[in-house]
């Protein structure tokens, strides 16, 4: 049985390889940089023949390869006009990276949503609203989403879609004065958004027959639980879908009513949490359908998820930093059966992929759906009216209350020779935000929108207490004190 999500998991059936060696030999041919990348890796492969020369391909990385490299030098033969649309994601640093997308891209995006739209959601015989609730600036969820709508029109779906983006009051006065009109409404947005949407939002207004389609970061089922009963369907969790994508990449994967009643069932089912998720989970891993046609998905050693796809710019063996694990629906099918819920093994295609996604380690948190990093915070506790005060260890966290409000929660440990005052947490609240403000520009477009809903609360605990205990196992959360 499984006792650690970190072993290497793969599909059992392969699919998907023989697209994925036929795009890395086009890579190795027709993109100047990844070319140059196998050779600085002392790589001379010329040609991959099957699935050992591929294996034994280097992975690459945001750090290592895309920021390695001038960009048109990522695309196809060197073309910068291969872009059809840029997006841009944030670091720890702030400052955008820029990723195209072209057709290939997008008839993936347009694929993906039918799928969750036809099978999920039933839009191919309805009319239906999409209102984008994503932020509409160059972040890859708004516009993303805007144009696999604009295909699905064009595949003949009687669906229409307007963009309120981020701003709550306007979201809510579109779903109360378009939203009747139509058979349906899909909201999509992240997933506090869509939380602030629903908790506005008038009694009438969530009498419409409403879906949910998020991105962004993962929910628990207490959490889809919860705006089901806002939406006055509870016990119909398929109306809330979650994607897993990324700026790099789009969409990799969704979930499906399958994955979220495998997901529920391993919530109170021990031994399928344990042989589906691992061990030493803290929190439910997000599982999701994945095209390995599309998608070409392995587990390395570390536990790190690497892909291969087609786009602007080709990913071989990319690393996103996400840690998981890989099944084929047959390797799927014999778990399930094996822990016996055999009512769910029909619903299982072989020659589907799932992903199980555990977490990233180089974000600390998440908060609205963006990625807080410790080196957003850095220079706050490096301030002169703060650095003599604390030991600069510190633990990023989001918490929720009742009614599942984020809360943005920093706790602090205070120096040996240190004493919390007010004084001292209204300084550091007010260093924390301004970094976070500088050094995120995520953060800093989310500050725009909601102001003091994003100011950090700091909890302050005595020297080697709480989080600081001594010997205390390492946290990836606490920056070590220099």
């Amino acid at each position: 049985m499984t006792s650690e999500l970190v072993r290497p998991l793969y599909t059992t059936t392969r699919a998907g390889l023989a697209h994925a060696i036929e795009t890395t030999n086009r890579a190795i041919r027709d993109v100047p940089a990844y070319a140059d990348y196998l050779r600085a890796q002392g790589n001379t492969t010329t040609m991959v023949g099957g699935s050992a020369e591929f294996e034994a391909l280097p992975a690459t990385t945001k750090a290592d390869y895309l920021r390695g490299y001038e960009v048109q030098d990522l695309m196809w033969h060197g073309d910068i006009a291969g872009c059809g649309t840029w997006s841009s994601t944030s670091g720890s640093s702030g400052v955008p990276t820029f990723v195209p997308r072209d057709e290939v891209a997008l008839d993936d995006a347009v694929d993906a949503h039918e799928r969750i739209l036809r099978d999920g959601f039933g839009a191919d015989t309805r009319t239906t609203l999409v209102i984008v609730c994503f932020a509409m600036g160059t972040w890859i969820g708004g516009t993303y989403t805007y144009q696999a709508m604009l295909g699905l029109r064009e595949r003949g779906y009687r669906l229409s879609m307007v963009t309120p983006g981020l701003p709550v009051d306007m979201a809510v006065h579109t779903l109360s004065a378009l939203g009747p009109r139509y058979d349906h409404v899909v909201l999509a947005g992240y997933p506090p958004s869509i939380k602030d949407v629903l908790d506005k939002a008038p009694e009438s207004a969530l009498d419409q027959d409403i879906k949910i389609l998020l991105a962004g970061e993962a929910i628990t089922e207490s959490w889809r639980d919860h705006v089901l009963n806002r939406i006055g369907h509870p016990g119909d969790p398929g109306r809330v879908c979650l994607i897993y994508g990324t700026a790099e990449a789009g969409v990799m994967g969704h979930e499906t009513a399958l994955t979220t009643d495998i997901r529920r069932r391993a919530a109170t089912d021990a031994v399928l949490s344990l042989e589906l998720f691992g061990g030493n989970q803290t929190r439910q891993p997000t599982f999701v359908r994945y095209d390995p046609e599309r998608r070409y998905a392995e587990v390395d050693d570390d536990g790190f998820l690497l892909f291969t796809l087609d786009s602007s710019i080709p990913m071989i063996r990319y690393r996103i930093n996400d840690q998981g694990a890989v099944f084929s629906g047959a390797a799927l099918r014999s778990i399930v059966n094996g822990c016996g819920h055999g009512d769910l093994v029909d619903r299982i295609d072989p020659a589907d992929g799932f992903l199980v996604l555990a977490g990233r380690p180089d974000v600390v948190a998440q908060f609205y759906s963006l990625n807080i990093y410790a080196g957003d915070l850095q220079e706050a506790f490096d301030a002169d009216e703060v650095i003599d005060h604390v030991t600069g260890r510190f633990v990023i966290d989001r918490k929720f209350d009742g009614d599942f409000n984020q809360t943005l929660t920093i706790s602090v440990e205070v120096a040996e020779s240190g004493k919390e005052t007010s004084a001292l947490k209204e300084a550091l609240v007010g260093r924390c935000l301004d970094a976070l403000i500088a050094n995120n520009s995520e953060f800093r477009t989310l500050h725009g929108q909601y102001g003091d809903r994003t100011t950090p609360r700091i909890d302050f605990h005595v020297h080697g207490t709480g989080p600081f205990v001594p010997g205390a196992p390492k946290n990836a959360h606490v920056r070590p004190a220099v």
